[in-house]
């Protein structure tokens, strides 16, 4: 358990000083942090991160922490400490869809404008824009475990031909990614047993073929426990009518774009 909750901590320090030089590089320094959030076990440990060491670390001043039992009854509370407080970035740590939208909807009737960006890919699903229209949405940033990357407009055509999804995002990118991986461990293994291709997943090092370049730092590794090896997360924000990857910026398909 140890060991895992370091390695949380880990990702919450990577995807944190992702941000924070995004910011920095588009002329913009952070001085104050909202956190907005509900109390689900993810959120909990990553605010929990963010308070303790990550924001004393930069300097930062915390001022606005509300974490919320969902579903969230009225976002109005939220929507007021905000404009109060008038952060530089504010973290969103909704997980529930429903809670996500209020919260949306109340900063723009009480015309709270404070950059934002999201725990997860939940926030960079077509359903988003939907609810809440592509403008609202516009300059909306988040984290996620993967994201079309540059170099991959062919495979984003091609899923987007045959799916008819009006873009690719984390389920997609990383079911890809899977499916090569378990056919590399198939053909090394040369078997179909369970317990021989688990084998070789477990040793497999990947550095080129499609699993590799589909995923963050274009390795495929695991460690003992069988979590993936320097695993990093990328940041993707709403611009247009969809969600683009703008960092790392080596792999970004649109530059990034600090909302005002």
């Amino acid at each position: 358990m140890e060991s895992l909750i370091a390695e949380l901590k880990r990702r919450d320090d990577k995807n944190f000083n992702l941000a924070i030089e995004m910011a920095k590089a588009q002329g913009v320094t952070i001085k104050k942090i909202a956190l907005v959030g509900d109390n689900t076990a993810a959120i909990v440990t990553y605010f929990k991160a963010l308070r303790e060491k990550l924001l004393a670390a930069r300097g930062i001043a915390l001022v606005v922490d509300e974490v919320f039992t969902p579903p969230l009854p009225d976002a109005t509370s939220v929507a007021q400490k905000l404009r109060s407080a008038q952060p530089d970035l504010m973290i969103n740590g909704a997980t529930n869809f429903a809670d996500c939208v209020q919260v949306l909807q109340k900063m723009k009737e009480f015309g709270v404008k404070v950059p934002q960006i999201g725990v997860g890919a939940q926030f960079l699903t077509p359903e988003y824009r939907q609810a809440v229209g592509a403008e609202l949405m516009f300059g909306f940033m988040s984290t996620a475990a993967s994201h079309p990357l540059k170099g991959q407009e062919e495979m984003v055509r091609r899923f987007k031909e045959r799916s008819k999804e009006p873009f690719m995002m984390q389920d997609s990118v990383s079911t890809y990614a899977e499916i090569w991986m378990l056919k590399e461990a198939v053909e090394r293994a040369r078997s179909a047993d369970p317990k021989k291709v688990r084998d070789a997943i477990a040793t497999m090092d990947l550095t080129t073929g499609p699993a590799a370049q589909a995923l963050l730092p274009n390795r495929i590794r695991f460690d003992e426990r069988g979590r993936r090896v320097d695993a990093s997360p990328v940041i993707v924000q709403w611009q247009g009518e969809e969600p683009y990857t703008i960092s790392p910026a080596r792999v970004a398909t649109k530059s990034p774009i600090w909302p005002k």
